[in-house]
């Protein structure tokens, strides 16, 4: 029986509390390649059709990509640096879709050096660039989706809306340009399957279009968005997919669809664990500082994501406001956060799901040092020669520090 990443989330609570050192020494994000591997399994049972292209920006720590890659995962960057860290890799470029709307030249001929092929846009400069840079390269047009239901908006900077489609798609019948895909993203950790049925439906209307222009179409482009359960409203993989396979099943066969699942991938597998440094009480709100917050990788918890602080103090709890430590004001979390009432300095606290976007917005700004990370891997058996195993900890394999 497959088990979900918010049943995972639930248990990593208990599971990281053993696996973390007993002498503490600052923030840890433990990273479990465990939990990648099933989640790269649950996507390609419930969405059999889709080739996931995974998103780099996610978390571009070398053994996480290293993981996907053995697992036979396609990559998806937004940067030179990203493809830097898949060529270090040996990833090929067939198998690196370039999806940053947005790209400078020297990103596109290095990309087009390295034989990538797929290349996205939402705008006339973009196209005319690309086809300069990278003229035999193949282009997918990003379109405006309603990104209503998802947790991070991103139509607000991205996407062609449909006038501008229109033109885009006629300018590259008449100069011959290679628009041959249609993209689209729904917004990070979307809540509601039928904005990726509605983005669908918009995609094959355009296809129609291009046909009708002499525009051949091969590629359909999901985007990510894909959910982690970071609680039991969020909907499954499993819903998801249902909810998709019946648009997906009546797409023609010589039209490719690719993903770029990110957060859904590798969220599950990190346990993020931190401690309180100080108390306070503000205008009879009860505050508490961490070690670890805006700028050490917390900064979706600026934003009603569900996240849950795990504390290992019991006892009822109310809201607190959470802070980091630096002295910037915007080191404060505006959702309240769950924690015992009696919590105090020394507090330790673990948050489940932050293995997506945490170390790779960390930053040291003011001096404090992101997050130290910890890759394990739960499934891995120590080798029996102690000289050649692997260092141990509670219940897992210690791959890298």
């Amino acid at each position: 029986m497959t088990t979900d990443a918010f049943t995972a989330g639930q248990r990593s609570t208990s599971d990281n509390r053993q696996r973390a050192p007993h002498s503490y020494q600052g923030p840890e994000l433990i990273l479990d390649l465990a939990a990648v591997r099933q989640q790269a399994k649950r996507f390609a049972k419930a969405l059999p059709r889709v080739r996931p292209h995974y998103a780099v920006k996610a978390n571009p720590h070398p053994e996480i990509l290293k993981c996907l890659k053995q697992l036979g995962i396609n990559f998806e960057i937004a940067s030179l640096g990203e493809l830097h860290a898949l060529q270090q890799l040996g990833v090929p470029g067939c198998n690196i879709i370039f999806s940053n709307p947005i790209k400078p030249p020297e990103s596109i001929r290095a990309a087009w050096d390295y034989q990538i092929q797929w290349y996205a846009f939402d705008n006339l400069d973009e196209l005319k660039r690309l086809h300069k840079h990278a003229p035999n390269g193949k282009y997918e047009l990003r379109i405006t989706t309603d990104d209503k239901d998802a947790i991070w908006p991103l139509n607000s900077k991205f996407g062609a809306d449909p006038q501008s489609a229109e033109e885009l798609l006629c300018y590259a019948a008449q100069h011959r340009l290679n628009i041959a895909g249609i993209a689209f993203h729904v917004g990070s950790q979307c809540l509601n399957p039928q904005s990726w049925n509605n983005a669908i439906q918009r995609s094959l209307e355009l296809f129609q279009r291009m046909h009708e222009l002499g525009l051949k179409p091969k590629l359909l482009n999901l985007g990510g968005g894909f959910p982690t359960r970071v609680t039991d409203k969020v909907p499954t993989i499993e819903a998801i997919g249902t909810e998709l396979r019946h648009l997906l099943d009546a797409i023609p066969s010589d039209i490719d669809i690719v993903a770029e699942p990110g957060r859904f991938l590798v969220a599950s597998a990190g346990t993020l664990h931190c401690q309180i440094i100080s108390t306070a009480v503000r205008q009879h709100q009860p505050w508490a500082y961490l070690d670890c917050g805006y700028y050490s990788g917390l900064i979706e918890m600026n934003e009603p994501f569900g996240f849950m602080l795990n504390s290992e103090r019991e006892g009822p709890t109310q809201e607190w406001v959470i802070a980091g430590p630096t002295c910037d004001a915007l080191d404060r979390f505006t959702p309240l956060y769950q924690l015992p009432i009696g919590s105090q300095a020394g507090d330790r606290l673990s948050i489940a799901h932050t293995g997506a976007y945490c170390s790779s917005c960390a930053c040291e700004f003011n001096g404090f040092s992101p997050p130290r990370i910890i890759i394990i891997d739960s499934e891995r058996l120590a080798d029996n020669d102690s000289d050649k195993a692997p260092a141990q900890t509670g219940l897992c394999t210690v791959l890298s520090v």
